[in-house]
C-alpha cells in the first residue's frame, strides 16, 4: 500500500500528539456521554483506528509508544471513573507492542503494511487486555471463580473490537494517499 509519510521527525511527533489529543478527547467524551452504555466498546476501535493511521503516516520507532503513553498519562488523571489506574500501563503497552510490530519485525509473511497492522493491532490488542485484567485481577476486581470467563471474553473482545478499528484505519490511510500534494 502506498501511504503518505511525514518528512521529518518533528511533522511525526506533532502527528502523534495530535492523535494523542484526538484520541483522548474521543475517550474522554465518550466516557462523559455515553460511557454507561458502551463501556468503552467504541474507545477499542477508535484507539486501533488511530494507532493504524499513526503507523501508516509516520516512519521509526516509538511513535506509538509515545501516543500510547501520552494517552494513557492524560486519561490516568481525567477519565471520570473511580478505577482508572489501568489506563497508563495498558495504553503504554499497546503503543510499545504496536511499534515492535510495525518496525521491528520484518519477515516474509508480515512485510505489507497491511498486514503489519493486522498483525500488530492483534498483539498490541491482545497485551493491552491482558496488562488490563492483570491489573485488575491482583486488586481483586473479580470474583475467583469468574476470572476465566471474564479474561476469555475480555481479550477476545479487545482483540476483535481492535482488528475491526485496524480495518477502518486502513481504509482511511487509502483515502489520505489521494490527499498526497
Amino acid at each position: 500500500m502506498n501511504t503518505i509519510k511525514t518528512k521529518s521527525n518533528t511533522q511525526s511527533i506533532a502527528l502523534t500528539a495530535i492523535l494523542a489529543a484526538v484520541y483522548v478527547a474521543y475517550a474522554l467524551l465518550s466516557s462523559y456521554l455515553v460511557g454507561s452504555i458502551t463501556h468503552g466498546i467504541d474507545n477499542f476501535i477508535i484507539r486501533s483506528l488511530l494507532f493504524v493511521v499513526l503507523g501508516g503516516l509516520t516512519t521509526g520507532f516509538g511513535y506509538s509508544t509515545m501516543m500510547g503513553g501520552i494517552s494513557g498519562l492524560i486519561l490516568e488523571f481525567t477519565v471520570p471513573s473511580p478505577v482508572r489506574f489501568y489506563l497508563l500501563p495498558s495504553l503504554l503497552a499497546y503503543g510499545l507492542i504496536f511499534d515492535i510490530v510495525m518496525n521491528m519485525i520484518k519477515s516474509p509473511a508480515t512485510t505489507s503494511f497491511t498486514m503489519r497492522a493486522i498483525v500488530g493491532t492483534f498483539f498490541a490488542s491482545m497485551t493491552m487486555s491482558v496488562v488490563a485484567l492483570a491489573v485488575f485481577t491482583l486488586v481483586g476486581f473479580f470474583p475467583p471463580q469468574i476470572i476465566p470467563i471474564v479474561w476469555t471474553f475480555g481479550v477476545i473482545r479487545d482483540v476483535v473490537l481492535g482488528i475491526f478499528g485496524a480495518i477502518i484505519g486502513l481504509l482511511l490511510i487509502r483515502q489520505l494517499k489521494h490527499l498526497r500534494p
